[in-house]
């Protein structure tokens, strides 16, 4: 077993040309570009779904190798989660195998019936690069398509995989990229998408936010670890995103009160960030004198400053809204702000106060 630690970003397709740009300023271990045809699997009940695993064969090279990844942590879009692989000698999925070679402990996982879900092919393309002492990357940009039943999604994401070296380079690397805009971080992995596919067909479920704001409050008084309370608010946030993008826009353009609840809520979320300056400079403070994190001198100065750009911004698209009743426009402005590079750095910069050491 081992833990994969990888950032993802949402990104168009031509974000491959911004790829190509930056890396050249790095010394290049090695690149490819392949194709990754990927089959994954569950039990007509979905139980491994409901232990939050994703079990798949992929082919790679005329080879196939099976992998499983247990739940984990997801910060954003940072996942760090552990995972099994075991070669395979054909496209046929072998849990006993992957029992006996990696002693997974999952309970009567070998007496699993599996039956395929959905499936995700994809070209990739990725470097290996070194960008400081014992630091190492792997950037690869996928795109390709999740196919489930006759339904599908595209895949346009890039993942920058930390090989070797310390969380904080990674967030570093990435946070000093200068990205552009239409890229965001995403929380959502290949298998969580496939398996909204496979359950578009039911009513869309989206999340009372006004519940789930109860739920932060109460966390937040029962705690007083500020990063405990941090991490909670970060984490309500990048699900509230993640849910904003993945639901169809025209859930929300039909209906005036969809879209002023939707914008209500990022209203709400940066005005507490505001209030809430005291707790981003104590946890600052800690993670400086304690040693906790190697975190840059200026992010809490970022944050400050971006939690008010962002108050604002969110004040006009409500203004706009209110006065045009404009609904898709309304959203679209929204779904803008959530997806710039400045964006990306202050969810990084959330990560580097809320990870623990």
């Amino acid at each position: 077993m081992s833990n994969e630690v990888e950032l993802k970003l949402a990104v168009e397709p031509n974000f491959i040309n911004f790829l190509h740009q930056k890396i050249t300023g790095f010394r290049l271990l090695g690149n490819e570009k392949q194709f990754l045809g990927n089959c994954y699997y569950d039990t007509p009940e979905h139980l491994l779904a409901k232990q939050k695993m994703g079990l798949r064969v992929r082919q790679q090279n005329g080879q196939y190798t099976l992998t499983l990844k247990t739940d984990g942590e997801v910060k954003g879009g940072l996942h760090i989660r552990p995972e099994y692989n075991v070669t395979l000698p054909n496209a046929e999925p072998d849990l006993a195998l992957l029992v006996k070679k990696c002693g997974v402990d999952v309970e009567n996982l070998a007496q699993f019936k599996l039956q395929p879900i959905f499936s995700t092919d994809f070209e990739r393309q990725s470097w290996l690069i070194e960008c400081g002492t014992h630091t190492v990357i792997e950037i690869a940009f996928d795109l390709g398509q999740i196919k489930a039943n006759d339904k599908q999604v595209p895949i346009s994401e890039v993942e920058f995989e930390l090989k070797s070296g310390n969380i904080s380079d990674l967030l570093d690397f990435v946070a000093g990229l200068e990205l552009e805009g239409n890229v965001r971080l995403s929380g959502a992995s290949k298998a969580k998408r496939g398996y909204a596919l496979v359950y578009a067909q039911q009513p869309v479920e989206v999340t009372h936010w006004l519940e789930k704001w109860r739920e932060f409050l109460q966390v937040e008084q029962s705690t007083h670890n500020p990063i405990d309370k941090l991490s909670a608010l970060f984490q309500l946030e990048q699900a509230l995103i993640d849910e904003t993008f993945a639901i169809e826009s025209s859930y929300f353009n039909v209906d005036f009160l969809r879209t002023v609840e939707r914008i209500g809520v990022f209203f709400n979320l940066y005005h507490y960030y505001i209030d809430q300056t005291a707790l981003l400079e104590t946890i600052f403070n800690q993670r400086q004198s304690k040693c906790l994190s190697e975190v840059n001198a200026n992010v809490l100065v970022e944050l400050l400053e971006s939690n008010n750009e962002l108050f604002v911004q969110i004040r006009e698209i409500i203004r706009f809204h209110s006065e045009t009743k404009n609904n898709q426009i309304a959203l679209e402005k929204l779904k803008q702000v959530l997806q710039t590079g400045q964006y990306v750095k202050r969810m990084i910069n959330l990560i580097s106060l809320t990870l623990e050491h």
